[in-house]
């Protein structure tokens, strides 16, 4: 299997960060192939410019994701790391999900994807306070658009430096199951 993982915290020991590592280092415990990206460098946002629609391609932008738009074809799992913050997932999340629109062939007609559906996601959120459920309902927002591009969208795994260990290990074995 070709496992990507994606995390958008620019703190270097977040809880989100290391989870994805751990989903990775499991996958690769087991034998699939894996490739992270930090995105919280060198990241922009979609512009609409509609590049992707007139040339028949992915995301025309040459920052940090122009690499995991190369190997998003042939991934099959994809692990997304994103911190909380105010009950929300940080920006550099919804600009990860936004940069997807090159996704879809056409702007009307969403009907054709790019990528061949099926692809699992695995997301993990990490946050500061304890487990409120009323943040899920942003989280959920955060992923809809997913599943209109294929992805099988697997159980959030909550994250919180109550439980840091305990969430970290179930992340190791996430990866190593697969």
């Amino acid at each position: 299997m070709n496992i990507i993982g994606v995390t958008c915290s620019c703190l270097p020991k977040s809880i989100s960060q290391e989870a994805v590592k751990e989903f990775l280092r499991g996958a690769a415990d087991a034998g699939h192939q894996t490739e992270c990206f930090a995105i919280s460098q060198n990241l922009r946002g979609c512009t609409g410019c509609h590049a992707c629609k007139k040339t028949d391609s992915f995301c025309v932008q040459k920052d940090v994701l122009a690499d995991y738009f190369k190997l998003l074809p042939e991934a099959d799992v994809v692990v997304l790391g994103a911190g909380i913050y105010m009950g929300y997932p940080q920006g550099e999340a919804w600009t990860f999900m936004n940069r997807h629109f090159c996704l879809h062939k056409r702007v009307l007609d969403h009907s054709e994807c790019r990528i061949a559906p099926g692809k699992k996601l695995y997301p993990m959120f990490a946050q500061g306070a304890p487990d409120n459920p009323e943040y899920r309902a942003h989280d959920n927002e955060l992923l809809k658009p997913f599943s209109g591009w294929g992805f099988e969208l697997m159980e959030p795994l909550i994250l919180t430096a109550q439980g840091k260990e305990a969430a970290l290990q179930k992340a190791y074995e996430l990866g190593n199951t697969l």
